[in-house]
């Protein structure tokens, strides 16, 4: 089991990323409560500094409140959209260290997450965002049933996807959203992929971009050592020029000469229909007929 997550808890809600509004949230605070959870919103959580909610320092505020409340026992982002990455130098990993609990969110909560992975070793869940997914009315029945495995410390097993490359794998999942994990490149909140299995999708991107972000990722420490890789789905992701070609296509010629197992096209990213997974957790991928990837809970 990844964390003792149980009806009746206390969670967190923070926004470390672009500003929302009650509104924003109302439908996905409701479906929270609707599992039993009693909300509790941090101070900061709808200010407005720039396109961000409050300030960094508001931000990195709110956060360790939660982090340091023993009561709470899960904290979630309100939503994605941009500003995580500054808040990395401004916690205090030594006390978030001492109080283990599952961060949630999607998108720009990436930077974060793996932070998080790479400090303390702690797993967090990828996957919900309470602005985004509710946009419709309702989440989705796939991600809903996933929120609840997940969050409830279940086994599973989702079939999805596509191989590109077969075998099958464990590992340590990091990663997230592409760009994001990119822009920990460099610093120390980078995850170390040595025996890692690497879950990446994107959104909105150019699809050189995507190119050159894959191109920078397999330049950093232990890329040479993975022992996976599951590609999402890569949303609304244009073409610039016919030579660049498609997702596919880039996917494709990143992954030639690698000897490790791949799973394309795996419902993970930023379509409504999307499994949660536990960052920082030991997963097992099988890239067969049948693509799987597991982990016991």
């Amino acid at each position: 089991m990844f964390y003792d997550l149980n009806p009746g808890d206390k969670i967190g809600l923070v926004s470390p990323s672009r500003f929302v509004t009650k509104e924003d949230i109302a439908r996905g605070v409701a479906y929270l409560q609707s599992l039993g959870f009693e909300v509790i919103t941090a101070p900061h959580t709808f200010d407005k500094f720039r396109f961000m909610a409050g300030t960094a320092e508001a931000r990195a505020e709110d956060l360790m409140m939660m982090y340091q409340d023993k009561s709470i026992k899960a904290i979630f982002a309100t939503s994605g959209g941009d500003g995580a990455q500054y808040l990395p130098p401004l916690l205090d990993w030594k006390i978030i260290a001492k109080n283990p609990k599952p961060l949630v969110g999607l998108s720009d909560t990436t930077a974060l997450q793996n932070a998080i992975y790479t400090k303390t070793k702690q797993v967090t869940f990828t996957g919900l965002t309470l602005n985004y997914d509710f946009r419709s009315g309702a989440l989705d029945k796939c991600l809903d049933k996933s929120v609840k495995t997940i969050l409830f410390g279940n086994a599973f097993a989702y079939k999805s996807g596509k191989a590109l490359i077969e075998g099958k794998a464990s590992g340590i999942l990091v990663g997230g959203c592409l760009s994001l994990l990119r822009n920990l490149c460099g610093t120390e909140f980078f995850p170390d992929l040595r025996g890692k299995i690497l879950l990446v999708e994107d959104v909105e991107e150019p699809t050189y971009k995507i190119d050159l972000m894959l191109q920078q990722i397999s330049q950093c420490k232990g890329f040479n050592k993975l022992n996976g890789i599951i590609f999402g789905k890569f949303l609304d992701c244009t073409i610039r020029r016919k030579e660049d070609g498609n997702v596919n296509e880039v996917i494709k010629f990143f992954c030639q000469g690698l000897d490790i197992p791949v799973i394309c096209d795996f419902d993970y990213g930023h379509n409504f229909k999307r499994y949660m997974l536990p960052l920082g957790a030991r997963v097992e991928m099988e890239s067969t007929a049948k693509c799987v990837v597991k982990a016991e809970g």
